[in-house]
């Protein structure tokens, strides 16, 4: 590496070089290591937040070619009972809509505009540390959307659990 001595090489020294380093915006050395997650039960709307890092990759479930007749709604925190069962009732609704479509003749990849932002689905994400740094900066802010904050939470406390001495000065604010 660019700042290190081989006489000096142990875990201990790897890790106050790595933490000298984050101290110092030098987070290059980052891009060596990555960390791959499967994330399930995210509404589309906050896969749609996610997927705009381009330097992570993503593999998310075709609503083109995966029945979603089992998917379920994500629920905003702010929707109280009353109204929550009227969102309740408009999905199943579009579900019915999206079935009568397919039975129609309606190829998937039409039929699927009926489907709310909130149904459910399923990723693969794969980035670096330095990009899941990023990410987790950018999404874990108090001014992001609940839903992206905690899933950031959630990647945050596994990547801390497996490379500590990369997240641990991290902080994210659950919703």
């Amino acid at each position: 590496m660019s700042h290190r001595s081989e006489a000096r090489a142990s875990p201990e020294a790897d890790r106050e070089l790595i933490r000298k380093l984050l101290r110092r915006g030098h987070e290059s050395v980052l891009e060596f290591a990555s960390a791959t997650f499967t994330v399930e039960g995210i509404s589309r709307a906050a896969a749609n937040q996610l997927t705009r890092h381009r330097l992570a990759s993503f593999v998310q479930e075709s609503q083109r070619f995966v029945d979603v007749h089992d998917r379920g709604l994500v629920r905003p925190p702010s929707f109280p009972d009353v109204l929550w069962k009227k969102v309740e009732a408009l999905h199943r609704a579009a579900l019915e809509l999206y079935g009568e479509s397919l039975a129609a003749g309606v190829p998937k990849e039409d039929a699927r505009y009926i489907l709310p932002i909130g149904t459910e689905t399923r990723l693969v994400v794969s980035a670096n540390f330095r990009e899941w740094r990023h990410i987790i900066r950018l999404r874990g802010s108090p001014a992001a959307q609940w839903e992206i904050r905690e899933l950031v939470a959630r990647v945050l406390a596994i990547l801390r659990e497996h490379a500590p001495t990369v997240f641990d000065d991290l902080e994210v604010e659950r919703p």
